[in-house]
């Protein structure tokens, strides 16, 4: 609603779309071609993503040793295999207009490193009982790189460059104690602001970057380099 807000209906249109199933994302493509609109750019940012720092906390299940085969290949489905539809149906597309594209999959800086789980831990609450950061959250965002570097190749020859950019972790209101630990963890000393991202999308997406393929954009003030 807020994107209808901010640009004309001659700007923008909102098109709902599950990314887990091909046949809403042919229906998508399909009705993009009905309009005369060919796709530029591909965005890959769908995702479930389990915040471990809310006030409710985390689902005990997200443990490694009791998460379900349910919620595993749920969030796979979204976020990766999500990814690997998305590029399937929509890069090829681009591929047989042969005029170029971009497709950028968003990953994460738990792409490169592991989650430090200390940064969740609670007090009053046993070994096993504490909360983590899900599993699936660190194979998909590594999915999605692996995935880069292959499509940044598969389809070079149509000019389809691919790339991934990892943020940091973002500002969201998180509760003082988790803030404190994590910008401890970061060389510049504090969190991204969501805003601080809008450039680096605009340049993977835009001419500007027409050098650069297959390659995982890290941005997270320093973090994984310590």
């Amino acid at each position: 609603k807020q994107l209808q807000v901010d640009f004309d209906e001659d700007k923008i249109f909102l098109k709902e779309m599950d990314v887990s199933c091909v046949d809403d994302i042919h229906s998508v493509a399909n009705y993009l071609e009905e309009l005369d609109i060919r796709l530029d750019i591909l965005i890959n940012n769908a995702a479930i993503d389990p915040k471990v720092t809310k006030k409710e906390g985390i689902k005990e299940t997200s443990r490694l040793e009791n998460f379900s085969l349910d919620q595993w290949n749920n969030q796979i489905s979204v976020g990766l295999t999500g990814a690997f539809l998305c590029s399937q149906v929509f890069g090829s597309k681009m591929a047989a207009d042969n005029k170029g594209g971009v497709i950028l999959n968003i990953a994460s800086d738990l792409s490169v490193i592991s989650p430090d789980q200390r940064l969740y831990k609670k007090e009053g609450l046993g070994a096993d009982e504490q909360p983590v950061k899900p599993v699936t959250y660190s194979v998909i965002k590594s999915g999605l790189v692996g995935l880069t570097r292959y499509l940044a190749t598969y389809w070079s020859d149509q000019n389809i460059r691919s790339n991934a950019l990892s943020p940091g972790g973002v500002f969201n209101e998180q509760d003082d104690k988790f803030v404190k630990q994590l910008s401890s963890l970061i060389p510049l000393g504090r969190m991204a602001n969501k805003d601080e991202y809008r450039s680096a999308v605009q340049f993977l997406c835009s001419d500007a970057s027409s050098y650069l393929n297959g390659q995982n954009v890290i941005m997270d003030g320093g973090r994984s380099i310590w």
